[in-house]
């Protein structure tokens, strides 16, 4: 019997659903923080590569370099929301 043969997804495509459920995550703290009783979603977080962020400025442009990378329960819920979802149609 020949086997099926399942497609690897590339590991791009699996970044790009967790940006998308972290998208999706910070909307819904967004969405909760006008509701005291859920607050405990809304606490983040925060990791800074560089903070404050670097600035160079030449007068014609101006570059800034920094990260920031702000965690919080309702963001890991919806990044662990889009994994199973990506799960289920692969």
């Amino acid at each position: 019997m020949a086997r099926a043969r399942r497609t690897r997804n590339p590991w791009w495509v699996l970044l790009l659903v967790l940006f998308a459920g972290g998208l999706l995550g910070s909307v819904i703290t967004e969405a909760l923080s006008a509701y005291p009783s859920l607050g405990f979603l809304t606490r983040e977080v925060r990791a800074a590569i560089i903070d404050p962020p670097f600035t160079f400025d030449i007068r014609v442009i101006t570059l800034t370099i920094g990260a920031t990378l702000r965690l919080n329960l309702a963001v890991v819920l919806g990044m662990v929301l889009a994994v199973w979802l990506f799960r289920l149609m692969v």
